[in-house]
């Protein structure tokens, strides 16, 4: 590393930031399973990571790797295994707030087990995790200087590919999505018309199936004209269109819902607006033709730390709704967010949107190296990024699927306490099989300094897990997974670091679809680790 940075001369490698730790583990593992009665492992990891971050003017970039050497001795056979991971992440604006480019993906192990959810690591279920590779890249432009019009636009070019795991040889993905985004609207000189004209396009392709192509479009607009002050005119549309390519048979028809309507808006300014309009719709797959609904659209800014959006529609499959609301203070943020979205996996784990509430070094092991930000609008900084408290329960079928998503996290950190909380449902509808799975979770993290170098971590998760169907040849059944842990660190020094952990694992139920344990088991898990950090 010494050498690597030595080749930049003194002007440029000032913004080369590199550090590495690491990390010595030792595991005593303790597994009563149901299927396998009473397991004693003994596993030794050693975990060298490298952080490595660049920043210009006009370029940033991080670069995070580690590698994951394990050795286990068990009863009856020993075995070793490693496991490289790495992401990045790259932004370019080579012309001052006009154009941007940027980069992203990274190669990690993801779970496709979905009734193994929050119990599966390299240490149990690992013939369950996925080698996964993504990559993505955007250029975005932005004319927000004009006297009328500001416009926008996003084009972007994605790629998934994983390995089939062990335990399920037909889950491997190999896909690749072009997706283009846009709008225009007003500028800030509009007085008696406010407008607003967005559209997306985004096209899957999935080539490890014969499943084709997954297309989707949408179009939305409105204008609202003033009539009198803080009143106008609404007159909306929107359009939306879902299909899979050269597919002809009823149940996979292009799933197409138009919409028009006319209503009133309250608007006191750009953040601050209540539109409500009469709508008629109607859907390619609709036995009713045409339907009339009530529109409903806020968003409303109640102070500079809380922000309250939602709305109120109809879409192909019924009602639909989403919301967003947030709140910030010097010592509490939250985050409530409801979302629903037509997607499949392979749009789930290259582009998906960072929920979180707590800014976190890009190689911290604690959330007692965590901040809340101080604004709703924070950008964290080349070395800092997000920490999403919850992940989302992904089977790799790569099927068509209508996501229903409520999330909510909650974060306090004042004095010696750093607290966070989250709560999250998922609903999973396979628009193209008789499926539906859903999954309840909620967890909560609590860093507390005991002193000036010690440190008291704990962590509990639960997650139930519900499948369903009429189909014969898809798994059903419910399961309930806790994961939990408690612990102590001790710094000594600025590069030393040790620790002792005690984790508990349950899983209990009948949906089992592949795990190293079966459906019911314990895990019960001891780790001393050490860990060095090369600053």
């Amino acid at each position: 590393m010494f050498s690597i940075t030595s080749l930049f001369p003194a002007c440029v490698y000032a913004d080369l930031d590199i550090k590495a730790s690491a990390e010595a583990e030792m595991t005593f593992q303790d597994v009563n399973s149901e299927e396998q009665g009473e397991l004693s492992l003994t596993t030794v990891s050693l975990l060298p990571k490298v952080n490595a971050i660049y920043e210009s003017r006009t370029f940033s970039g991080t670069w995070t790797s580690s590698v994951t050497h394990l050795e286990r001795d068990k009863e009856i056979n020993s075995r070793k295994d490693t496991y490289g991971e790495y992401s990045y992440s790259a932004n370019w604006a080579p012309f001052d707030r006009f154009i941007f480019f940027e980069a992203s993906g990274g190669l990690t192990y993801q779970n496709t087990d979905s009734s193994n959810y929050l119990v599966s690591d390299f240490l149990s279920n690992a013939d369950s995790l996925s080698k996964t590779r993504t990559n993505r890249v955007a250029a975005q432009a932005i004319i927000d200087r004009g006297d009328w019009v500001r416009a926008y636009g996003t084009a972007s070019y994605s790629a998934l590919e994983s390995e089939s795991s062990t335990t399920n040889t037909e889950n491997g993905l190999d896909n690749s999505t072009m997706q283009f985004s846009g709008s225009l609207q007003n500028s800030e000189h509009a007085q008696r018309f406010i407008w607003e004209f967005s559209g997306t396009y985004q096209d899957t392709e999935r080539n490890q199936t014969s499943s084709n192509d997954y297309i989707s479009r949408t179009a939305d607009g409105y204008v609202d004209t003033v009539f009198i002050e803080n009143w106008a005119f609404r007159i909306t549309a929107s359009h939306e269109a879902n299909q899979i390519s050269n597919r002809i048979d009823t149940s996979s028809s292009t799933r197409k819902f138009n919409s028009y309507g006319a209503g009133l808006t309250y608007r006191q300014n750009a953040d601050r607006y209540i539109s409500v309009t009469a709508n008629s719709s109607d859907s390619e797959i609709s036995d009713e033709g045409s339907d009339n609904f009530i529109g409903f659209d806020l968003q409303w800014a109640l102070s500079s730390r809380t922000s309250v959006a939602g709305s109120y529609g109809k879409r192909f499959y019924g009602d639909s709704a989403s919301a967003d609301i947030k709140y910030n203070s010097k010592y509490f943020r939250t985050s409530l967010s409801y979302s629903e979205d037509v997607t499949n996996t392979s749009q789930l784990l290259t582009d998906f949107d960072n929920l979180g509430v707590f800014i976190c070094p890009t190689n911290s092991s604690s959330i007692s190296d965590c901040f809340q930000p101080n604004s709703l609008s924070y950008t964290p900084s080349a070395d800092e990024q997000f920490i999403q408290l919850t992940t989302q329960n992904v089977s790799f079928d790569d099927n068509i699927i209508l996501l229903k998503s409520t999330n909510f996290q909650a974060g306090y950190d004042f004095s010696r306490l750093t607290l966070a909380f989250s709560w999250r449902y998922d609903e999973s509808n396979y628009l193209d099989e008789d499926r539906l799975r859903r999954t309840y979770s909620f967890g909560t993290t609590l860093a507390y300094k005991l002193g000036s170098y010690m440190y008291l971590n704990s962590n509990i998760t639960y997650a139930n897990i519900e499948e369903r169907s009429n189909s014969e040849n898809i798994a059903t059944g419910e399961s309930d997974n806790w994961n939990a842990s408690l612990g102590l660190e001790r710094k000594i020094g600025r590069s030393l670091t040790t620790s002792i952990d005690y984790n508990y694992i349950e899983k209990s139920g009948d949906l089992n679809l592949g795990g190293q344990f079966g459906a019911n088991y314990t895990d019960q898990r001891i780790t001393l680790s050490i860990i060095y950090n090369y600053m």
